[in-house]
């Protein structure tokens, strides 16, 4: 190939072109779980631990899968970029030059000429169907899987005379099985090659690794469980009769995208059958029937036979596991393989006009697919309009919709999904989202506990229910609901810190302190935990602690840093340390300049420091910036009153109530100032009011009571 690099940098440019545009596309479904809320991939350390846990795939403990070396190229990609989604496209654009290149270079060896080779991979590089795998990043997994899959048959092919190369083939098969399970049909691809096209078979030697590597790929998925839950009775998605007929149905629809790739589509509108009855089945019975007679016919044809026999032992898994999708376009990637040269071989030396204009026409159609890729909404709307009746589509539609902020559209979209099947949860579940997000937290209950009775075993519709209880401060059933959650999967270090913060807000410190220890250590690179841990030992006057917590959690954070450096100022005003609350404070109001927590806080630094001219001026920039930041109120209303200005005092409290009714401080700052300018019932008023909320019984309550009275003895 490096004799070539001509040839190697033509393809290699055509690739380039043909994907450009797709660089900026976002991430997208399974990349949420598997790569954005997936904390195993953000430390290189743990890919040691991609090899023994399936767990690691996936932020959902359902959703485990064993594919330890795609697992790492994520892992690599985040230590490259963090989150920025043009490496991860980067990466997956390599990837297909990459299967193009060995395209080709598989294609000179079997195929008549150097020009149908090239051609050959000139046809894969641009084909339409290779879209879904270059812009969906956790389609990653097919190709990565075809790059080991061609790279392990190249060697094979050019191993005579090369005993190394024969090494490297055994390498690549086996980095293919830890990247994707269709990969375990390589041997058979070889025997078919040897026995098909080089009419001999080798020595048993040269399979022997081979068998080995796939057995030991058993012995490893069977002791890790991955493979003994996927096919467990309750993991089957359909019965295997009703997967069996199907998938008879789906080899003529894969046909027919493969010779017509036209109408592509994220999900296809594509049923179910149920036995041998129905005229789809029958047909497409038919049709496989007349291929396997006619491959049998045509044994002269020997490379036609090994292209059609590749074509299907690559779909083999997939057309016996029953899966979610029933077709699905990326699991076509390497089958377009076969595709390329077939049209290689019967093209031959002859020099065919028509072929070459297909390839602009073909990568034309491929550089206008993928602007739908750009973001969740293009996604779910184009393949809404193509599959209208997928409940898939409608869900992933609605979401898209949800994160735009078009919720009326997004609950319409969950209606028509379950229209179309009312067997699934996750429908329901986002409904509640909706509601819970709204306030409507009964509504938001009901929905959930709807989606629980359909999918009791998933931990995420258990955190949102515990969060909606948390809203309506029903604490108990809060942290019962957290409990159960992280009983089924208790790796996630997000909901730990979800869960220690509803422990904090029931006033259990101690238990919640714990929690948070356990969320830092799941999740080292996630700063709220020690944020947490920051307000727990400020509350218990444990300040150098707290303060080393603040400190970590700056640290980590790459996003807003506001709550953060608040809490670190206010504790340092806490300690007495007035000039580090003032730079820390000050350090806030610079990056984020219309937050009003800042002034708050430098009102209240100045105001301890006798400074009040300076703190009202803080505050009363506080009160501009956010009127409804009821602290300011009280606190600039606390000056007021201090300077005898009881009108715009009381005005101030009032204001600070208007926002907050519970708010005790500026009940009995503003009792205090009606009490002092005589207004006796309005001052019992709001004393009442005090006392209504105030939840201890200590002196301040004996101090209030003690004044009602006296009030009330002047009426």
């Amino acid at each position: 190939m490096i004799r070539c690099w001509h040839r190697v940098a033509a393809l290699t440019l055509v690739c380039f072109l043909c994907y450009e545009n797709s660089l900026s596309g976002s991430f997208h479904y399974d990349d949420f779980h598997s790569i954005e809320q997936n904390y195993s991939i953000r430390s290189l350390a743990n890919i040691p631990t991609f090899f023994t846990d399936p767990s690691a795939f996936s932020a959902d403990a359902e959703k485990r899968m064993y594919r330890p070396v795609l697992l790492t190229t994520y892992a690599l990609n985040y230590a490259w970029g963090q989150y920025g989604v043009e490496s991860y496209h980067w990466v997956n654009l390599a990837l297909h030059i990459l299967c193009t290149l060995l395209v080709w270079g598989c294609g000179r060896i079997f195929l008549r000429g150097e020009e149908v080779a090239l051609l050959a991979g000139l046809l894969f590089a641009v084909y339409p169907l290779a879209t879904e795998p270059v812009n969906y990043i956790s389609s990653r997994s097919e190709s990565l899987a075809a790059c080991f899959y061609l790279a392990a048959f190249y060697f094979y092919l050019t191993e005579k005379g090369h005993r190394g190369r024969l090494w490297a083939s055994y390498l690549c098969f086996a980095l293919g099985l830890l990247s994707k399970e269709v990969v375990v049909g390589l041997p058979a691809v070889l025997l078919a090659y040897d026995g098909l096209v080089r009419r001999h078979w080798k020595s048993w030697r040269v399979y022997a690794p081979y068998a080995f590597l796939t057995a030991a790929w058993f012995i490893i998925v069977m002791g890790n469980r991955y493979l003994v839950d996927s096919l467990a009775p309750q993991a089957l998605v359909r019965p295997w009769w009703d997967q069996a007929w199907t998938q008879c149905k789906a080899l003529v629809y894969y046909l027919k995208l493969v010779f017509v790739p036209w109408g592509q589509t994220a999900e296809h509108q594509f049923f179910e059958s149920h036995g041998p009855g129905e005229i789809p089945v029958v047909l497409s019975l038919l049709l496989v029937g007349t291929l396997v007679a006619f491959a049998v016919w045509g044994q002269k044809r020997r490379l036609l036979v090994f292209f059609a026999c590749w074509s299907l032992i690559v779909l083999g898994p997939t057309l016996v596991m029953p899966l979610n999708l029933l077709v699905n376009e990326r699991r076509l990637y390497l089958v377009v393989a076969a595709f390329a040269w077939f049209c290689g071989y019967l093209l031959g030396e002859r020099r065919v006009p028509v072929f070459y204009l297909c390839i602009p026409i073909l990568g034309g159609l491929t550089w206008s697919r993928n602007p739908t890729w750009q973001d969740e909404l293009s996604l779910w709307q184009d393949a809404a309009a193509k599959a209208p009746q997928m409940y898939r589509v409608q869900t992933n539609l609605g979401k898209a919709l949800q994160q735009a902020g078009r919720t009326e559209e997004a609950l319409s979209a969950y209606e028509r999904a379950l229209q179309i099947d009312r067997r699934h949860g996750d429908a329901y579940n986002n409904i509640a989202t909706i509601y819970h997000l709204q306030q409507r937290y009964d509504e938001a209950i009901e929905w959930y506990n709807k989606a629980l009775i359909l999918y009791p075993e998933y931990e995420e519709i258990y955190q949102n229910l515990a969060d909606a209880y948390t809203n309506k401060g029903e604490m108990d059933k809060a942290i019962a609901m957290y409990e159960r959650a992280l009983e089924i999967d208790d790796r996630d270090g997000g909901a730990w810190n979800n869960f220690g913060e509803t422990l904090y807000k029931a006033g259990n410190w101690e238990r919640a302190e714990e929690v948070f220890v356990r969320s830092a250590a799941l999740a080292p690179n996630l700063s709220q935990p020690y944020n947490n841990l920051g307000n727990i030992f400020s509350k218990q006057q444990q300040w150098d602690r707290a303060v080393v917590m603040y400190r970590k959690a700056l640290a980590l954070e790459s996003g807003d840093k506001s709550p953060i450096l608040s809490n670190l100022g206010d504790t340092y005003l806490d300690m007495g340390q007035l000039d580090q609350a003032r730079d820390v404070l000050e350090e806030g109001q610079a990056l984020y300049p219309k937050n009003a927590i800042f002034p708050y806080y430098l009102g209240r630094v100045a105001r301890t420091a006798k400074d009040l001219q300076q703190a009202e001026a803080f505050l009363q920039q506080a009160v501009q910036l956010d009127p409804t930041h009821a602290r300011s109120q009280v606190e600039w209303a606390e000056l007021l009153a201090a300077r005898g200005e009881v009108d715009q005092s009381i005005a101030a409290f009032e204001a600070a109530l208007a926002v907050d009714q519970l708010y005790s401080r500026a009940w009995y700052g503003l009792a205090q100032i009606r009490d002092r300018a005589g207004h006796v019932v309005a001052a019992l008023e709001a004393y009442k009011a005090f006392l209504d909320i105030w939840p201890q019984n200590d002196s301040k309550r004996t101090k209030v009571e003690t004044r009602v009275r006296q009030l009330k003895g002047e009426q």
